[in-house]
């Protein structure tokens, strides 16, 4: 539960957008233009954003390919937020790809969760190019049995640039498809959570994830602020 009698922790498991933002791919990175500045005898300081809605710590909702699939804006706040939220470790040093074999051993664990929080260590590289070229990702066979396995999960979250490895970029466009396709048998089209800074948090601690995504009409995923509620 949000509350609780005594006053909760909080943390942020995102990162603040700048000029050194990592981006996926041939994505353009941040731009930000002063509009006007008191140093320049202006009344006000405001800028211009030009940003690329993966940019940074963000959410995919299923319209990011599945055509028909649902937008950012088409979920309400209830289903943003996770009060089952689980950290697994899955611990990896390159261009891997998460399998069942790293979930085996922790389906109780992901049987009582409805967020799922993947920790591969990976985001200690955020200021290097490896966390943008060599970064781990998911199987979709992985993401498959998920969805069949356990359908109270809602959400995936990764400490890595995509959970479509820049090495195994095929695999990744499936993943993806295979999170927000719709199925009989599967539960309900997953959102993805990208580029989480998850090395503040522990499982003992975690108590409810509450994601607030950028409000932006007509896209299909867009940056994303994250609180966690500590124990």
């Amino acid at each position: 539960m949000i509350f609780m009698n005594s006053a909760p922790r909080y943390e942020i498991l995102s990162y603040p957008i700048n000029a050194a933002t990592p981006m996926y791919g041939s994505a353009p990175g941040p731009v930000l233009i002063p509009f006007s500045q008191i140093a320049n005898g202006d009344t006000s300081n405001s800028y211009t954003i030009s940003l690329f809605n993966h940019t940074g710590t963000h959410i995919d909702a299923p319209r990011h390919f599945v055509d028909k699939g649902k937008l950012i804006t088409g979920y309400a706040l209830d289903e943003l937020i996770f009060n089952h939220p689980a950290i697994v470790d899955c611990p990896k040093e390159g261009a891997e790809l998460i399998s069942r074999d790293d979930l085996r051993t922790v389906s109780y664990q992901l049987q009582m969760s409805d967020c799922l929080l993947l920790r591969t260590g990976f985001g200690r590289f955020r200021n290097e190019k490896r966390y943008r070229t060599d970064n781990p990702g998911i199987a979709p066979e992985t993401i498959r049995w998920i969805r069949e396995e356990y359908p109270s999960i809602r959400c995936i979250g990764i400490d890595s640039i995509s959970i479509s490895s820049f090495q195994y970029r095929n695999e990744g466009r499936e993943a993806h498809r295979a999170a927000f396709v719709e199925k009989t048998g599967f539960g309900k089209p997953l959102l993805l959570i990208e580029d989480m800074k998850l090395d503040i948090v522990t499982q003992e601690r975690l108590c409810t994830l509450i994601v607030l995504p950028w409000q932006i009409d007509g896209v299909d995923s867009a940056p994303c602020n994250i609180i966690a509620i500590l124990r």
